[in-house]
């Protein structure tokens, strides 16, 4: 068995207490059920507090479960949602373009990659599940950004701010709101000036359950191979597979998005 940090586990253990069907927590009966002093079981608590796992009723002084593990639930089922929805269409989109598709997600100031596909051959543009991108990552970015509320990409454009990954990346805030509106427009974002990586085409579009945009979808290949028609052909393919997750996730096939 792996080796357990022994404050995370303790952590974890007290939450655990909730699913013992007690609304409510106090220090010291945590202190006695877990068998841990009561000044590490207060520290414990004010740490998960201060980051919205629990919250304390001021008039009993006790602590139960917080909206931000509501949160947290909500994402990791919308995340399993949209993965499970997704797969067949991501290994679909491969296997007609010849071109990795990767499937990713809005954290926060991240983009994180939840699913892949990639082609068997040797010569492919490759990430990792649960790799981490800035959120201005090429058209990945702007797909998920072009729809995320105003107040949202603000902030992202004040801090961290964007980014100069390439000498073609956007770098200043008026042109990438300019961008965003034309993904909008569009339907759906490329990166066709090698803005993110030295080298590398891709194009991504949103997918939408009945809330949103919930994730996008990038199709993804190096530049020397992608042709006038295979990028194309490529962006057509890409944007049946969205609309069809997006159906799938219970989206009306007018909602869904449209072929360029």
């Amino acid at each position: 068995m792996a080796h357990l940090v022994p404050a995370v586990d303790r952590a974890l253990r007290i939450l655990r207490t909730f699913e013992n069907g007690h609304a409510e927590n106090g220090v010291t009966d945590l202190s006695r059920l877990l068998g841990l002093h009561k000044s590490t079981v207060h520290d414990i608590l004010h740490t998960l507090a201060h980051h919205g796992l629990l919250e304390r009723d001021a008039a009993t002084h006790k602590y139960r479960l917080g909206p931000g593990l509501l949160a947290l639930g909500d994402l990791a089922r919308q995340r399993g949602d949209v993965r499970e929805q997704a797969r067949p269409f991501l290994q679909e989109l491969t296997s007609e373009t010849g071109s990795t598709s990767l499937l990713g997600v809005l954290e926060e100031d991240l983009i994180v990659i939840v699913d892949k596909a990639e082609p068997r051959s040797v010569l492919k543009v490759t990430a990792s599940v649960g790799q981490r991108l800035p959120f201005c990552a090429g058209s990945f970015g702007r797909a998920l950004l072009a729809w995320t509320e105003e107040a949202t990409v603000d902030r992202l454009l004040s801090s961290p701010g964007l980014r100069k990954f390439t000498p073609t990346s956007i770098i200043h805030p008026r042109a990438y709101r300019s961008s965003l509106a034309d993904v909008r427009r569009r339907g759906y974002a490329v990166d066709e000036k090698e803005e993110y990586l030295p080298g590398v085409w891709a194009a991504s579009a949103p997918i939408r359950d009945p809330g949103g945009v919930v994730a996008a979808l990038t199709v993804v290949d190096f530049t020397s191979r992608m042709t006038t028609k295979r990028r194309n052909a490529a962006t057509e393919a890409l944007l049946r597979a969205t609309r069809h997750i997006s159906q799938q996730l219970g989206v009306s096939s007018g909602s869904a998005g449209s072929e360029p």
